[in-house]
């Protein structure tokens, strides 16, 4: 029998260490369960075979379901030190905070554990001497995973020392040096991250524009202004780019700049007429504007080129039902119900498929089948800002005035445009004047 050497026993666990927490642990995270969903299966996937092993998992769910977090977490624990093959207890448990749309104490978890489990294969990948090219590629692995820690904390000290050992050992990766300028913006070195995105748009040319990744920087720091500037500067570096000008209309629809986002889009449409994102933005920018004569037009373009994208589908199925023909309003049915068949559990479209099956039912006339819908999707704290409206105009129609202006007024506090955000200002100003205030 011949005997394995320590390093190559360490390195084996240093690759197997690194594969959960790069591999399964963004399976965990784009999970999305509903509570009665969560079996000892899902928690455990392909991890075990023996179905006796489930035993203590079952009860974790249990006491889970029983609001008993302290106890649960301990018969995970339990079952993990009984089969060191199970996922980690902070990623079991993580799966079920998702499987109630709890994401914060899910991402939490989930953040400990990828620390400790990183922290584990650096150390292990440093012992590590009998293969340069595989050490590399596991110091990489360590630095990225490490990074992504380190920036869902906000700890951009660390991301930075992370980011970097990984140019160091692959100097020519564009998704690190993007990462990097995120980091370095963050830090207040603006010039710093601007020339590392320059960098990472010469290695790869479908990364995102310089001062375009810079404009959406300053924007989430509310500085409209400078964003506005850059966006600008990408406009005129780029005139002939469509994803510059795609970009740009985008971000002039945030704005609520309509004409100008109908410009960009345009010319966009003009240089590319086959983009199918073109049309989905143009016919987007139509129904921000209640023109749904021109975003039937695009959407529709958009899904006769391509019946399996379901902005198009989705999108075309509202602006169907907005119209007076009985065959279009049919239309949107059929389509909306399609969606929501597609698009079942795990989907990332399923709340969204569901919300507009919700108003097609409501401006059928199938108001009770709409509220059925749209209750179960606020149960389970998936309610768009559009699901949000379409909430509050149901409850208006019943006369239940106060509780519609109550979830307009929060769902206008926020500054983000959303399709039907004039709607929204709209019945909110009649909510207003009906009640003398």
């Amino acid at each position: 029998m011949v005997r394995r050497s320590a390093p190559f026993s360490a390195s084996r666990l240093a690759f197997r260490l690194v594969a959960l927490t790069v591999v399964l642990l963004p399976a965990f995270v784009g999970a999305s369960l509903a509570h009665g969903q969560i079996t000892a299966q899902t928690l455990v996937g392909k991890a075990v075979s023996d179905d006796a092993q489930y035993g203590d998992i079952n009860n974790a769910i249990g006491r889970f379901r029983d609001r008993d977090i302290v106890g649960c977490r301990a018969l995970l624990e339990r079952a993990r030190s009984n089969n060191p093959k199970l996922p980690p207890p902070g990623v079991m448990m993580s799966v079920l905070w998702l499987g109630v749309n709890q994401l914060q104490p899910a991402r939490a978890g989930l953040e400990t554990d990828a620390d400790v489990l990183f922290l584990k294969a650096t150390e292990l990948t440093t012992a590590f001497t009998e293969n340069a090219k595989r050490k590399r590629d596991c110091e990489i692995r360590c630095h990225a995973g490490s990074g992504a820690v380190a920036e869902s904390r906000k700890q951009w000290d660390a991301a930075q020392k992370h980011l970097s050992g990984w140019l160091e050992l692959d100097p020519d990766n564009a998704s690190a040096r993007q990462r990097l300028g995120i980091v370095l913006f963050q830090l207040g070195k603006e010039q710093e991250a601007l020339a590392e995105f320059k960098e990472a748009k010469k290695l790869d040319e479908k990364a995102v524009h310089p001062e375009l990744a810079m404009a959406r920087l300053y924007d989430d720091a509310k500085q409209r202004d400078t964003a506005k500037k850059l966006i600008e500067q990408a406009v005129k570096s780029a005139p002939q780019d469509p994803a510059v000008l795609l970009a740009t209309a985008q971000w002039y629809v945030g704005q609520n700049d309509l004409p100008a986002a109908t410009v960009n889009a345009d010319k966009a449409l003009k240089l590319d007429p086959k983009s199918l994102e073109a049309k989905v933005v143009r016919g987007a920018i139509a129904r921000v504007a209640r023109d749904y004569t021109t975003a039937e037009k695009y959407f529709n373009e958009a899904h006769v080129q391509s019946p399996g994208n379901f902005p198009a589908s989705n999108s075309l199925a509202v602006v169907l039902v907005e119209t007076d023909d009985k065959e279009s309003r049919q239309r949107a049915l059929e389509m909306a119900e399609a969606n929501v068949a597609m698009h079942r559990d795990g989907s990332p479209h399923q709340a969204n498929a569901l919300t507009t099956l919700a108003w097609v039912y409501y401006k059928l006339g199938r108001r009770e089948d709409a509220e059925k819908i749209l209750s179960q999707i606020s149960q389970n704290n998936q309610l768009t800002t559009d699901g949000a409206y379409y909430v509050a105009k149901l409850l208006a129609d019943r006369g239940e005035k106060d509780r519609a202006r109550k979830i307009l007024e929060e769902v206008l506090t926020n500054e983000a445009m959303f399709a039907t955000r004039a709607d929204a200002v709209d019945l909110l100003a009649t909510l207003k004047k009906t009640s003398g205030n």
